[in-house]
């Protein structure tokens, strides 16, 4: 057995989702630089490590297994969970579902661990207020775009020509923007790029086009963290990464 540890690499890891098993298992949805997002089972704690494992923590662990779902033969938390409250929280549980439902299953990606646990930085010292907290939100959906191969470009258009601040643009699939009548202005779409999220509509554009761009991914079934956050907040406060009519 000690051999056969030796020989199992340590991954960092961050857990995602976790449902039981069975009465002593659980299966985790993890999220690892060198292997993606993936499933593990492990065996719930007991004892002194009775407490059970807590998501936006940093993880190291060993696995185990040929197949699709591995098995974690051994654990352990390289630093405290980050400690997330309120509606910073929501949008920290929404960042995890969102990567479940979209990022393909064993699609290593070290620049996305790196962006992910950026995120839950900034989630924890940011103001509490949704101005504060939705920028991050957009931050991390688009750059999860580009690491899917749908980037966005704040600059260029479809053709390659410079967006200009007075023309109304849309978004074409696989192409990029399309110069129209009615759309999001270039101005704002330059303010996006440049994370100008103070100026007027900059935000609601960022999460409208979001939306519009993550929409195909998602697909038609809702977001239980969009209903986590109705739940937990006043109906005055608006949902972060939905629009309002959504």
């Amino acid at each position: 057995m000690a051999r056969t540890s030796l020989a199992t690499p340590w991954h960092a890891a961050y857990i995602l989702h976790s449902r039981p098993l069975a009465e002593h298992k659980v299966i985790l949805q993890l999220l690892l630089p060198e292997l993606g997002r993936l499933s593990a089972v492990v065996r719930k704690r007991s004892g002194k490590q009775r407490q059970p494992l807590q998501p936006f923590q940093l993880l190291t662990l060993q696995l185990t297994g040929q197949h699709e779902l591995k098995t974690i033969v051994k654990l352990e938390e390289q630093a405290p969970g980050v400690p997330l409250r309120g509606v910073a929280l929501l949008c920290a549980f929404y960042l995890n579902e969102l990567l479940c439902r979209i990022w393909p299953d064993n699609l290593a990606s070290e620049q996305l661990f790196l962006l992910y646990q950026a995120a839950l930085k900034q989630l924890q010292h940011r103001p509490p207020q949704l101005e504060q907290l939705e920028p991050v939100l957009r931050q991390f959906e688009f750059a999860l775009l580009a690491e899917l191969g749908q980037p966005v470009d704040w600059q260029l258009d479809a053709l390659g020509q410079p967006l200009q601040p007075q023309l109304c643009y849309r978004w074409q699939h696989e192409q990029g923007w399309d110069q129209c009548e009615q759309g999001f202005s270039g101005l704002l779409l330059q303010q996006i790029g440049q994370g100008l999220w103070s100026e007027p509509g900059c935000r609601q554009a960022a999460k409208h086009i979001s939306r519009l761009l993550l929409k195909p991914l998602l697909g038609d079934k809702p977001l239980q963290s969009k209903e986590l956050f109705s739940k937990r907040t006043a109906e005055s406060v608006q949902v972060p990464w939905q629009d309002d009519h959504s």
